[in-house]
Order: C-alpha cells, then structure tokens, then sequence
C-alpha cells in the first residue's frame, strides 16, 4: 500500500487527466446500468403483455444506451493514453534529471543495462496502472456502491450478500500482496539483469568473435533467460491465485444475489420485476470489479517494477551545490590550480586513489601529471570536474575552493580532450556543438581549421552534417581526437585538460594532433595528463605520480638528470624521447 501510494504520487501533474478518464469509464458504466434496467423492464413487459410494440421504447433506450457507451470507450482509451503518456514523459524526464545530478560517480557503480531497463522498461510498465488500474480504481469503488445501494432498497438480504462479494472479489487478493511483490521484484530483478547481459554482449561483440567466446556468452545470456522465465512463471502462477479468488466471487455474487431473489419471489417478499432488476443489475454491479481485476494484471508490472523506479529518484549525489556559488566572471582569463594535500578514495578501494596529493599550476602554465597506470592522474581529473569531492584536503581554481562553485559553473572553466573521445549518433556539427551549442558554421569551421580537421570533415559525403555513428564508430581514433580539440577550442574555456590526448593514435596522426593541441593551449592554463612522456618534454612542470603521492616534481631536463620514477619511466619507455 505504500509503494501504491508513491506510485499515486507520481501522477502530480495529470490528476486532471486522471480524473477526467475515471469520469468517462464512470459515465460508460453508467449506461450499463441503464441498459440493465431498461433490460429488466423490457422482459418484465414481454412477460406481462407479450406484446413486442410495448418494449420499442426500451429497446430505443438500450440502442441509445450502446451507441453512446461506444463513444465514450473510445474517449476512454484516448484519455488513458494521454495520462499514461504524460506521466511516463514527466517521470523520464525526472529520471534523466536525476541522472545528470548523480553524475558519472553513481554510472560507475551501476551496469549500463541495469540503468537502462529503470529508465526505459520500468517506467513503460507504468502505462497500464496509471492508465487503465487506477481510474478503474476509481470505478470499481462507485459503481457498485451505487447499485448495492439499490439492491438493498429492493431486498436487504440480497444487497447484504452482494456487499460482502463486491467486498472479497478486490480485497481478497491484498491479503498475499507481500508475497506477489516479493515473486514481482525477483522478475524485474531478473529482467534487469538479462537486459545488462545482452547489453554488454552487443557493445563487446567484436571482442566475442575475436576470441571465440560467442558460445560462452550464448550459454550466460541463456542462464539468464531462464532465470527470467522462471521468475515470470512463479508470478504469473501466484498472480492466478488471486484471479480465482476474484472471479469466485464475481460468479458466486450474481448467482447468489439471483438465487437469494428467487427464494423471496417464491415467498412472496419480492415480485417478478423486482427479481429481473436484481439479475441484471446484479450481474453490472461485478463488471467494474471483472474489469479490475483485468487491469490489476496489467498495473501490477509497474508496481513490480517501481522499487528500482524510486531508488533512482532516491539516489543521493556524491557532490552537492553550494548554498551561496561563487561568481565565474573574474575568470575570464587563464587560471592557477591547485591541489592542497588531497586524499581521496573510492567506495570499494582498499587504498586511496589519492594520499595527500598536492601540486599548482600558474596561470598560463602546462604542467604535466605522469606515472604508471593506477598512480592516480585520472582520479585527479574526477576531482577537477567535482564528479567526487576528496576525503580531505581542498582544490582551488583562481583561488577559490572548487566547492565555492556551482557545479555549472566550475564546468564551464574547464575544458577537456579525452583519451577516448566519446562522440554522439549525429553530425559533426552536432557534436562540435556540445562545445558551444550556438556556433555559427563559420565557427564550426574555424575551430575545425585550427584542430587540423576541416580537411577531412570537407571530404565526407555531407561535410559537417556527415552521421558519425554510435560513438564516432564511422570515423577513425584520429579524427575522432581533432573534433574532441575543435570541441574544446568552442568552448574556450579558462582551463585546458588533455587526457591522455595522443595516447590511441598513430605516429601520422600524432604529428597533426599535436599541432593543433599546441594552438588549443595557448593562452590556457594546462594540465596535462601523459602516459607517452615524449608529449610532456615541453611542459613548464611535471609532477610524478606513484600511488596517489606526488614523487617527484621539475622539468624534463632535471629530471631526467636524478635518479629516480621519472628516470625509470623513460628508461621503460626505451628512450623514446
């Protein structure tokens, strides 16, 4: 009953809708009833004149009564899409709101797939209870009051047995509700992770093929599958329990309200109209609670699939906005940064990714952050972003501690070239655009020129508005950097990251690479993150990390020139520089 009551909550927004579509369903079971009654008198007159010009009137009104239920079911169902769309739309909408509050440090402890199945599946699953169960809620709870209020006029004793049926064919099956949401999260649960599994096998299909491991990712996903099927079946075979009990009780109350009225005809208590009402409205009073239960089914997935639902909405960020931000407009310019004996560590590291780490960068200067893979260079970027705050220590840019910023704002100082740049489904001027979404195509252009890509941009079949595929598949690593560094030149920001920014390309590309990041900092303050130390020979400083620590600290040459991380990194390197 909680979980329902969360789920009503959602509906803030289209109550309207929701109101306006039990109203419908309430008129169309209206002119059942009527129809019922007109039914009864119909037959009570056959039966009395046997005459068929004496019901042309009634059967006028049932006519009468079918064409206008016809239009109203069709009001109905439109209006239940429009309120199953509407909510859906403002839950999706919450959903990827939420999503972008949370940040990449909540994505990193979730499958893909998992997040997927929450913000696509469970809430599509939502259509048929905000749509369809809880106006015939609504219904289910009037009408029969409505006509049980009838029968007992007519005969208490059949109004009282028809109550206590109207009564046990709902609420019946709430009594193992407990245990039917226990057997609906295990389905959703299998659910989710079956759509993870397939998820990742379709990102990871080359790598399948290229060790030959299709048929063991075959054999998980079908474990997973069955799981799935399992899960569904125990469900599905609780969940007709509870369709049995309901249905008892819809066929027992209509045959004991007639069975009862027959009884008092024969006594005397009750005359033959009397009896034929009861039959007929007997039998419309259990239609709303038939239709209840058919769409309790269909409701009942989004209750399954509401808990993973409400945990994402739930979902604390691991960054919160100040209370009073810090202005970004004094930092027009280059920026100094710097890390003040930082610590940091991951939910589930058994060490810090970061042990008292500090180092500055002078405004306009380059300094470069090198050391082995796990020394912690990465960690120091989520932390420049604010996608985590550090256990202890402060970061500062011009100045201020990073926490002074909005999360907006410090973002907009920070402009960065991954390692792995990630390119949407869409053209190149799309993707140019998350740099600066009102770029004119001159500025595409120009950014484009300088980041050594205009070129090849101009030999594609549509030029800037060429599709570059799921995550810039249809381009190679090369140029997917150069739009990465022309991204970078729109936004124009104070602060410059290169992750690792030539570390996937080949010695062709590296050359053109290079010349463009070389106009990309000019005037910027840089941080540069190397695993290749021939990128960094030029940096104004270099830190070395090792373990989360800064080791070593100085310039190429006098570096070089003491024993020490950096030396063995370029000895391992093989005197690549």
């Amino acid at each position: 009953m909680m979980l329902q009551r969360r789920l009503l909550a959602l509906t803030r927004g289209a109550r309207v809708r929701l109101a306006a579509t039990a109203a419908l369903g309430l008129a169309a079971t209206g002119t059942y009833i009527v129809q019922g009654l007109l039914t009864a008198r119909a037959v009570d007159q056959i039966l009395r004149t046997g005459s068929w010009s004496s019901i042309l009137d009634s059967l006028g009104g049932i006519a009468a009564c079918i064409v206008l239920r016809i239009a109203l079911v069709w009001l109905r169902e439109v209006s239940a899409v429009e309120v199953a769309s509407a909510v859906k739309q403002m839950l999706r909408t919450r959903l990827f709101n939420r999503l972008l509050l949370l940040g990449p440090g909540y994505l990193e402890t979730k499958r893909t797939g998992a997040v997927q199945a929450t913000v696509v599946d469970s809430v599509e699953a939502l259509e048929g209870y905000m749509g369809y169960y809880l106006p015939q809620v609504c219904i289910a709870l009037c009408a029969p009051a409505l006509i049980v209020s009838g029968l007992f006029a007519l005969d208490p004793v059949v109004g009282a047995l028809t109550l206590g049926c109207v009564l046990v064919a709902p609420f019946g099956p709430t009594l193992y509700d407990w245990l039917l949401g226990d057997y609906g999260r295990r389905h959703w649960q299998a659910y989710s992770r079956l759509g993870a599994q397939f998820l990742d096998s379709m990102q990871g299909m080359t790598t399948l093929k290229a060790f030959n491991a299709s048929g063991r990712r075959g054999l998980t996903l079908q474990r997973e599958a069955t799981d799935l099927y399992r899960a569904t079946m125990a469900q599905m075979s609780l969940s007709l329990v509870g369709s049995g009990i309901a249905g008892l009780a819809l066929s027992a109350g209509t045959a004991l309200a007639v069975g009862v009225g027959a009884l008092h005809l024969a006594e005397g208590s009750l005359n033959i109209p009397g009896l034929l009402t009861i039959l007929f409205l007997s039998a419309e009073c259990f239609r709303p609670l038939a239709d209840l239960n058919m769409y309790w089914h269909l409701g009942y997935r989004g209750i399954s699939a509401s808990p993973a639902i409400f945990e994402l909405l739930e979902a604390q960020p691991m960054v919160s906005e100040p209370a009073d931000s810090a202005s970004v407009g004094s930092e027009s310019g280059s920026l100094a940064v710097a890390f003040e004996n930082v610590t940091f560590a991951y939910t589930d590291g058994e060490r810090p990714a970061l042990g008292g780490l500090s180092f500055e960068v002078g405004p306009g200067e380059t300094v470069a952050l090198v050391g082995r893979s796990g020394a912690g260079k990465s960690t120091v970027v989520s932390l420049l972003f604010r996608f985590f705050d550090p256990q202890s220590g402060r970061i500062t840019l011009a100045g201020r501690e990073i926490r002074e910023y909005s999360l907006e704002s410090l973002r907009s100082l920070i402009a960065v070239v991954p390692q792995e740049t990630y390119l949407f489904h869409g053209t190149v001027a799309e993707n140019l655009r998350f740099g600066r979404r009102d770029a004119t195509p001159a500025q595409l252009e120009a950014a484009a020129r300088t980041a050594n890509a205009h070129d090849f941009i101009a030999e594609m079949p549509e030029g800037y508005q060429t599709i570059v595929g799921e995550r810039g598949l249809k381009l190679s690593g090369g140029q997917r950097q150069r739009i990465a560094i022309a991204r970078a030149l729109l936004k124009d920001a104070p602060l410059l990251i290169l992750d690792e920014a030539t570390s996937s390309v080949d010695a062709a590309n590296e050359a053109q690479i290079q010349q463009a990041l070389e106009r990309l900092r000019s005037g910027r303050t840089t941080l540069v993150i190397a695993h290749r130390l021939s990128t960094v020979v030029n940096a104004d400083h270099i830190v070395v990390l090792e373990q989360g620590q800064a080791v070593q600290a100085g310039r190429h040459r006098d570096l070089l020139l003491q024993p020490g991380a950096y030396a063995r990194l370029v000895t391992a390197q093989q005197g690549t520089l």
